[in-house]
């Protein structure tokens, strides 16, 4: 099952930067290398694991909070026209924190997986064993509102398409861990 899950939550993240290029207003270079970045970590995490799941965290992270700054900074700095992908770059922004906090919270699953550890794992580790499970349930879920407020703001189907993958993939992503 998770195997099906983690190629579900592949292929919708490349659908997603896919449909990122191709859309034409509001999206630059700062975008596509985030969908990038967050299409290679997962890539990485779920397959080959080059890198260290910590080092995937540490590259996302300061990323999505330089875009989160980009998408901040008053159109007047930038000289031109109020960005008209701010929910775009906001988007990815918390798309990249999610990716990077569950590839942090799959590396940390057993081999046997989370319902194989059993209860040997909840008596040993105490009251904390379930919050993986809780924090990619609140990370799935965020994914999904965000999603819909999203889809209420963007006009175009491309983008349209590339907020319901990102939060698909999160959803898949969060499953893995969560069940």
């Amino acid at each position: 099952m998770n195997d099906l899950l983690h190629l579900g939550a592949l292929a919708l993240a490349a659908i997603g930067a896919g449909s990122l290029i191709g859309i034409r207003r509001g999206v630059g270079a700062p975008e596509i290398a985030a969908a990038v970045l967050m299409l290679a970590g997962m890539s990485d995490a779920m397959t080959v694991a080059l890198l260290p799941p910590v080092v995937w965290f540490a590259v996302m992270v300061p990323t999505a909070i330089a875009l989160a700054i980009r998408c901040r900074v008053p159109a007047a700095l930038e000289g031109r026209r109020a960005q008209a992908g701010g929910m775009l770059s906001a988007h990815l922004a918390l798309g990249l924190v999610s990716t990077a906090a569950l590839i942090l919270l799959m590396a940390a699953i057993p081999a046997t997986g989370v319902a194989g550890a059993g209860a040997s794992s909840a008596h040993s580790h105490g009251g904390g064993s379930g919050m993986p499970q809780v924090l990619s349930v609140a990370l799935g879920l965020g994914a999904i509102l965000l999603s819909a407020i999203a889809l209420r703001a963007e006009p175009s189907w491309l983008h349209r398409v590339h907020h319901t993958t990102m939060a698909a993939s999160t959803v898949a992503m969060a499953a893995i861990v969560a069940f």
